[in-house]
């Protein structure tokens, strides 16, 4: 319906998302409010915040199992010039917050508040409305996958039976052809119709479609009657 002319269907595709969900780093949020002045700075007050979510957070992490030393802490601030109704999310340096990093903080500030409305207002008083953490854990990685061997195409056959595809606006019976995928060959086009099984998942292969097995794992499969774009 879309004149997609190639479809990829790759290794695993009935675990894909299970794999990425599995795989993916363990991120946590955090947020403390503050209410900070340029004008009427407290350090101190700033830190413990940070030092407080990071402390929680990393206390998460423990109890999923994370180790210490695979979590990473990102610090950033929203703020606004005092009187403004919206804040930017800045970025705060790591380490102790003290005045150094105060500064870069504020100079970010007017930098990106430029760059978003077009002007900045040197010397008006800003506000820090709220300190936030985000906490990175990384998970364990899944191994590279051995390539796929090439076999035949004898070697993939199941078996042939009559199966039901819509063929236009009809209903047709055609004799389909049932492969195991990891006995298929590799870089060999191959007709439609086709049910192509794995354990995790089924793939089919339409009347007047082909597909390969190619050298990544994948199976490409070309729609009939649809062309690259001009």
């Amino acid at each position: 319906m879309l004149s997609i002319p190639e479809v990829i269907v790759p290794s695993h595709p009935g675990i894909t998302s299970a794999m990425g969900l599995l795989t993916t780093d363990l991120q946590y949020d955090a947020i403390r409010t503050a209410f900070v002045f340029s004008n009427d700075m407290d350090h101190g007050q700033i830190e413990e915040r940070f030092a407080d979510m990071e402390t929680t957070l990393l206390a998460q992490y423990t109890a999923d199992g994370v180790d210490e030393a695979r979590v990473t802490f990102k610090r950033t601030a929203d703020i606004r010039y005092v009187g403004q109704g919206y804040e930017l999310r800045i970025n705060v340096p790591g380490g102790a917050f003290d005045a150094a990093a105060e500064a870069a903080v504020w100079a970010e500030f007017e930098t990106r508040h430029e760059a978003e409305y077009g002007r900045s207002f040197p010397g008006s008083p800003m506000e820090i409305v709220n300190v936030r953490v985000t906490g990175i854990g990384e998970t364990q990685k899944i191994r590279a996958q051995t390539p796929p061997t090439s076999g035949s195409l004898e070697a993939a056959k199941v078996a042939t039976r009559p199966s039901v595809f819509r063929v236009g606006t009809d209903l047709e019976t055609v004799q389909t052809t049932f492969y195991r995928r990891d006995a298929l060959p590799l870089d060999q086009q191959i007709p439609g119709p086709a049910v192509i099984l794995q354990q995790d998942s089924t793939t089919i292969v339409r009347p007047g479609d082909s597909f390969v097995a190619d050298r990544a794992g994948n199976i490409i499969i070309k729609i009939g009657g649809c062309h690259e774009p001009d």
